[in-house]
């Protein structure tokens, strides 16, 4: 199927969003080049889409420089500060018009932090070297994007989990709007995480970390229970990209690999260099991007996306161990279904994503460098 990257960046061609202003929250991932790309998408979306407001939530991780420390929750904030000076630099120059908010410190952190990326040291030399136009980062808050939430003019409001949800408690306290407009959008919520559960899990081994966790659920547990909590309440659909699916089909060998593929270049084909090292060779995935696409032709592009329906179960104590099982009651239980499923409850029914057409993202993401020429 043929299509124009421009009205899949029209985020109300073919799509339910009602008229007045629409406002994207996204859920920052300030360290993986993925993180960097969908921002630099949002900046696009925002400009294709009438009365469309982009809002970007940057988290702030727990950092330490020392990078042998074994308590794996360390926090220097002093450290955390030139984090967060790095991260939010490099948003600013790629998203220029976008309202970006500093969301709260996670909860946790699992991986040991010797493999921890040092935003600092790799994309220091990237902030310095970027022309004085681009200015430093001035911050807003999560009460700025309350009122945002709540202004009458924004009629609905979508939101993706490809980042740490930590700003979602205490938005929700303010916005006591968010859970109807985020119903209004037509837009589901995109949630970058989950296991399958008649596969074995793929996540890293460490102590304290259920192998059923996957990264963005893990920061703030009780966040994701509560977006979960609204997603019931208001009946707002989910739609699930797990690893499983944006390994096997957006994989690349190398940064050059994905360089020449996304035909990057300037900053985003920088970054690529940066964060794709030889410890990733054969092994890039630019996994926000796979969701970012999904969630974009959701209900819209049919043809280009296919998904299937499963049964979400939820950690009881735990809403950082998300299982997605085969909405199958013949389905047959297997030793490694029954372990994915241990300790878990019921969720209901979500939509999960079988596959994705590689030529659209591989389109979608070279019309970016397109169209950042042009903005």
């Amino acid at each position: 199927m043929t299509f124009d990257p421009a009205q899949v960046l029209d985020w109300r061609h073919r799509a339910l969003i009602p008229q007045g202003k629409c406002l994207y929250i996204q859920s920052g991932d300030p360290g993986d080049f993925d993180g960097y790309l969908i921002g630099v998408a949002g900046h696009v979306l925002e400009s294709h889409t009438k009365d469309m407001m982009f809002a970007l939530v940057v988290p702030e991780r727990r950092a330490c420089p020392n990078r042998n420390e074994a308590d794996v929750n360390a926090h220097d904030e002093m450290f955390s500060e030139r984090v967060l000076r790095v991260s939010g630099s490099l948003f600013r120059a790629l998203c220029p018009k976008a309202c970006i908010i500093r969301g709260p410190l996670n909860q946790r952190n699992i991986i040991p932090l010797k493999f921890i990326f040092s935003e600092p040291d790799m994309y220091g030399d990237l902030v310095e070297s970027q022309p004085p136009s681009a200015g430093p980062i001035s911050w807003r808050s999560v009460v700025d994007l309350a009122e945002m939430v709540q202004r009458k003019d924004v009629t609905s409001v979508v939101i993706d989990m490809n980042g740490s949800m930590g700003y979602f408690k205490l938005l929700t306290k303010l916005a006591p709007s968010l859970g109807s407009k985020l119903k209004a959008s037509g837009v589901p919520i995109v949630i970058m995480a989950g296991v399958l559960a008649e596969q074995e899990t793929g996540t890293l081994r460490v102590p304290g970390r259920d192998p059923r966790s996957t990264m963005n659920a893990i920061y703030h547990p009780e966040a994701v229970q509560l977006l979960l909590d609204m997603a019931k309440k208001e009946g707002v659909p989910l739609l699930f990209v797990t690893n499983n699916v944006c390994n096997h089909m957006f994989r690349f060998e190398d940064s050059e690999d994905i360089i020449k593929e996304l035909e990057l270049k300037g900053l985003m084909k920088d970054l690529a260099t940066q964060w794709y090292g030889p410890h990733l060779k054969g092994k890039c995935v630019p996994f926000d991007w796979v969701s970012f696409t999904s969630m974009l032709l959701y209900n819209r592009f049919p043809a280009l996306l296919r998904t299937e329906k499963r049964h979400l179960w939820v950690g009881k104590h735990d809403a950082s161990i998300l299982v997605l099982d085969i909405a199958d009651p013949n389905r047959s239980t297997t030793p490694t279904i029954s372990a994915n499923l241990h300790g878990t409850q019921l969720w209901g029914v979500v939509d999960s994503v079988i596959s994705v057409d590689r030529s659209t993202m591989l389109q979608l993401a070279r019309s970016l460098a397109k169209e950042m020429e042009r903005l």
